[in-house]
């Protein structure tokens, strides 16, 4: 239980550290060497998964309050997103625009740094629907880290001897990661591209049942097979 406790404040450390950074860097003119961090972890995402989005993202380190405060103060306005917002098209396109303006904004043509953009659609998309619609849909930097995040070597693994399937980690999982299998009989699997290694999945069970484990080459071949098709949904 204190690794638990122990890795939930280290992570919250490491995220108001990153912000900060993150804030002086914009302030200073070198929105550009947090580009150069940004695709440091994307080159490690193959084995350490969305480590970049669970522990550095900006983004993410503001949405957790919002997050917080409207599941605390008022009641969601909607359970779940559209339809249409989980179209694999339509996360095609929005991430085709994301280039382009991550290209605009590298050669100057674009002068606000484009997290900060992005900063206002993500907090409404938290506030009207759900974090997860906003980390698994609609998130442009989470399209891109999802690709290689597929076939990450380590990544959370659920024992199915321990697993109760009383559905606490899903409920708890900020990215939508975490899927229902109900056949033969109801279990639970996290889905790598998804995971934003939070923890939060491993702190709520109760009997221990969620590990973190590396990946055998095989099934990283097979989740690699799976993730060709890119803005498929995941089950």
């Amino acid at each position: 239980m204190k690794l638990k406790f122990s890795l939930r404040y280290v992570r919250l450390g490491v995220q108001i550290i990153t912000l900060l950074l993150f804030v002086f860097l914009l302030i200073s003119g070198k929105n550009k060497l947090w580009m150069l961090i940004m695709m440091a972890f994307l080159l490690i995402t193959p084995f350490w998964g969305r480590l970049y989005c669970g522990w550095l993202c900006p983004l993410n380190t503001l949405l957790r309050p919002v997050n917080w405060l409207v599941s605390k103060k008022s009641p969601r306005l909607a359970k779940d997103i559209p339809r249409v917002c989980k179209s694999p098209w339509l996360r095609a396109v929005i991430f085709i625009l994301f280039l382009l303006v991550f290209l605009m904004t590298l050669r100057g043509i674009i002068k606000i740094n484009l997290i900060v953009l992005l900063a206002p659609f993500a907090i409404l998309t938290t506030i009207f629907f759900t974090g997860a619609a906003w980390h698994r849909y609609l998130c442009p930097f989470g399209v891109l880290f999802s690709l290689p995040a597929g076939v990450s070597r380590w990544r959370f693994h659920i024992n199915p001897e321990r697993c109760l399937a009383c559905g606490r980690c899903r409920r708890v999982c900020p990215a939508g990661a975490i899927a229902v299998n109900e056949a033969p009989e109801k279990s639970y699997r996290i889905l790598p591209r998804y995971c934003l290694f939070c923890f939060a999945c491993l702190e709520i069970c109760p009997r221990s049942s969620i590990e973190l484990t590396a990946a055998r080459p095989a099934s990283s071949r097979a989740d690699m097979t799976k993730n060709l098709g890119i803005y498929q949904q995941g089950r």
